[in-house]
């Protein structure tokens, strides 16, 4: 469980970052795909961030999976704790 939740957590950081920098158009190139970036991920248990490279392209796989990640464990958690609503006549 503590492992998912670092998962979860890095995943999300990873996501911001990835809005904060994104640019106008969708699409990339294949030469601005396979530039190299490099990003620093904060680890729990951990003071120091690890510094992480990969080109755009894995970059771009690793936002949107951890974007539909936290999608589907908001959907969870919302519909677990989503008060049941009134029969219309109580």
């Amino acid at each position: 469980m503590k492992f998912a939740g670092s998962v979860l957590a890095a995943g999300l950081m990873v996501s911001l970052a990835g809005c904060a920098s994104s640019t106008g158009s969708e699409e990339m190139t294949l030469a601005e795909g396979a530039e190299r970036e490099c990003r620093s991920i904060k680890e729990f248990g951990s003071m120091l961030p690890k510094r992480v490279c990969n080109n755009k392209a894995t970059w771009a796989d690793i936002d949107e999976r951890n974007e539909e990640q936290a999608k589907e464990f908001k959907d969870k958690i919302d519909s677990r704790y989503t008060p049941i609503p009134r029969e219309p006549g109580m």
